[in-house]
């Protein structure tokens, strides 16, 4: 029996993060990027985030990460660019090469970013009841704390 609830939950757990991701940026990219006054695409949205998280990296990285084409890539860069999003800086051990990091105004659009993504997943989470929402973050705590110790990581403090 636990065999089966593990496999069930094993391709539940794989089926959901898509589907929210792809929910969540389906409304931010109707509510968020048409509110601001510039003009990004959901994947220049997706290497602002990955530089947010990663600090500076190179653009081969960056596509690697993504899974997005080298000449794909040099556009969005260069659009980023353009727009003073990301500067390009030069490698400290290889000064041949240039990486990639976010401007300080990029850093200001993404707070106002999170605040947009907050309020979209609680509008997409709202139709859950009061008792459904304490199970799911209750489950997802113990999840994600698994994930960390097995990880090898520690647990933040709740």
């Amino acid at each position: 029996m636990r065999s089966e609830i593990l496999e069930r939950v094993s391709m539940d757990l794989m089926s959901v993060p898509p589907l929210v991701f792809r929910a969540v940026r389906r409304r931010i990219t109707r509510t968020t990027l048409a509110e601001m006054d510039i003009d990004i695409t959901p994947h220049h949205f997706e290497i602002i985030r990955l530089l947010e998280e990663e600090g500076t990296l190179h653009p081969s990285e960056i596509g690697g990460r993504l899974q997005i084409a080298k000449a794909q890539m040099t556009k969005l860069i260069c659009r980023l660019v353009d727009l003073n999003i990301v500067e390009r800086k030069i490698d400290r051990t290889d000064r041949r090469t240039h990486n990639i990091a976010l401007t300080a105004r990029a850093r200001a659009m993404l707070r106002r970013h999170k605040k947009r993504t907050v309020a979209a997943v609680r509008d997409i989470m709202s139709t859950l009841s009061d008792e459904e929402l304490e199970n799911l973050s209750s489950c997802l705590r113990r999840l994600r704390d698994v994930l960390l110790t097995s990880a090898g990581e520690e647990s933040p403090r709740h």
